[in-house]
Formats: C-alpha cells, structure tokens, sequence
C-alpha cells in the first residue's frame, strides 16, 4: 500500500468524513448513513488460496453500519490506478466477509448449544462496497465482472444466465460532484480534482476561503501527499494551531513556488535549446554566427525556425 493511500485512508475512516462520502456518492448528499451509526472494523480478513492456503488481506476501509442492531458491512477501498481485476477483488473481498459471518455464526452456535451449524433461520449482514478512483486516466471499464469474461464462444442465450457483479467505482475527477459533500471531504476533493489545472485550483480555493482558512491537519495531509507539493509540506511544519491549518496561506505559497518552477523550467529549456544550436553552428563550422547568435535575439529565433529548434 502506497503513502497516498494510507493518507487517504486515515482521513476517509473517520466517520464522518465516511458517512460524508457514502451519502454524497449514493445518495445525492441526502444524510441517509449517520457518523454515529458506523463503528469500526478489523480490516483483515482471512482469505484461502487455490492451494488451500490461509493467509491475511487486508481491506482499505470497513465499518458496520448499526441501526439499533448490526445492520451492513459498508466498505471503501481507495485506488490510484486502474486495475482490471477490480471487479474480481471487490468480489472475492465481499465474499471473505460473507465467509468471516457464517464462520462467526457457526462458532456462536457451538458455543451455545454444542453443535457447529449454519441453517435457514441464520442470515447474513449485507456486506456493500464502493470504489474511490483518484488517478489520473479515465477509468471507463471494468464496470463489472462481464466485462472481463471472454464472452466470444457463449451463447447468447447462457451469457444472459452468467451472473454479473457490478462495480461502483466513483471517479474523483469524473464522478463526484463535491457541492453533495457536508464535510472538509468536499475541500480535499475539489483540490484533487483540479490538481493538474492551477487556475481552477486558484479559483476553488478563492471562492471557499473560511473553509481552506481552519482544515485539519489530516485534510490538508491528504492535499499534501496527493499533490506531491514540497511547498506545502514545509508550510505545514509548525503552522498549525490547535489541529488546524490556513490553507489560503499555504496556497499562496504554493504558487509562488510554482511560478519560480515554472520560471526555472523555462530557463533550462532556453538553454537546452540554445545549446543545440550552437552545436548545429559548429557542425558547420560557423563560428562567427554563433557569436552573433548570442546577441541578437531576431537572428537567434530565425536560427531556431531554420533548424527546427
């Protein structure tokens, strides 16, 4: 697991920043999960291989729901790249709960009453995961299991029967509308989702200023470790007060640094270039143009258009 998404992890777990998300991806922000309502569980889970082999996996984020009693198993599992398997991972995660619960009956009716069983009247917490894509590339498919099943020599009439798995998988940059979010998770989003646009991060910030004035430490870790800013992270050492951090500051920081970046780029590319010019020169043993070159600043750019500079 990468720095990002433990990051990512530790902020989403809290619950309200859980029941946030759940709520503002499938259910267009109405507070159907209440943070009180979500209670912590072991993210391992026993898993057997081919081979017959125990061994730990262990799941990005899992709570239980309860509603006067247990009532679902929400799970959250955060990905920065695409990953083909999804649909068979989410399954086979969903599926080891399942296992876990009927292991857990099992071993509560043995210790009751003598006798290890699993019958009609035992039933099963639903168990529902999403997905949170963060990265870059478009994720258009797998959306489900049949889209990685080799379906070329089934017969229409058997794929209808094959059962599918749907994936729900929710785009950061593409999926989320971050106005449906009640928590700093609509802060933390609508950077991530502007981190390759400065001017509309500049904006979104601007137009929410008390919000980005007093994050949390662990909002603005998240926007930290997901721009892979420098800047901000030595802005972050020793500028927090009671948890809380002025991102605005951070930010006009940030951009300045940017703009430096952005100004030393641009330097070393003109020397890049010039360089390959003088070179084109030398090859052919022009020397004194090469000195005129360095000068004039219209012989150089017509240089640069004749060679293709």
């Amino acid at each position: 697991m990468g720095k990002k998404d433990i990051i990512l992890n530790d902020f989403i777990a809290d619950p309200h920043i859980f029941a946030d998300l759940i709520n503002g991806c499938c259910f267009h922000g109405s507070r159907v999960i209440q943070p009180e309502e979500l209670h912590p569980l072991d993210c391992a889970q026993a898993t057997k291989s081919n081979q017959g082999n125990y061994s730990k996996q262990f799941r990005d984020i899992k709570k239980l729901l309860y509603c006067n009693a247990p009532a679902a198993v929400l799970a959250v599992e955060n990905q920065e790249h695409r990953d083909f398997r999804m649909p068979v991972r989410c399954m086979r995660y969903d599926a080891d709960e399942y296992g876990r619960q009927i292991k857990a009956i099992i071993a509560d009716h043995k210790e009751r009453k003598g006798v290890a069983y699993f019958d009609e009247a035992d039933l099963l917490l639903p168990v529902f995961t999403i997905v949170v894509y963060y990265g870059s590339e478009e994720w258009q498919q797998p959306a489900c299991i049949h889209d990685i099943l080799d379906f070329s020599g089934v017969p229409t009439l058997l794929r209808r029967e094959i059962p599918d798995y749907p994936l729900r998988v929710y785009s950061v940059k593409k999926d989320m509308d971050v106005d449906l979010f009640h928590t700093e998770l609509r802060e933390v989003m609508g950077i991530l989702q502007r981190v390759d646009d400065t001017k509309a991060m500049k904006t979104f910030i601007s137009e929410n200023k008390d919000a980005f004035s007093k994050m949390t430490e662990r909002g603005f870790e998240v926007i930290v470790t997901c721009t892979n800013s420098r800047k901000l992270k030595k802005y972050k050492i020793g500028q927090s007060e009671g948890g809380v951090v002025d991102m605005c500051k951070a930010f006009d920081e940030w951009m300045e640094d940017c703009r430096e970046e952005g100004q030393s780029a641009g330097i070393k590319k003109g020397e890049s270039r010039l360089a390959l010019l003088i070179q084109k020169l030398g090859e052919e043993d022009r020397i004194p143009d090469i000195l005129r070159a360095a000068e004039d600043a219209a012989l150089r750019k017509r240089l640069y258009k004749k060679y293709g500079l």
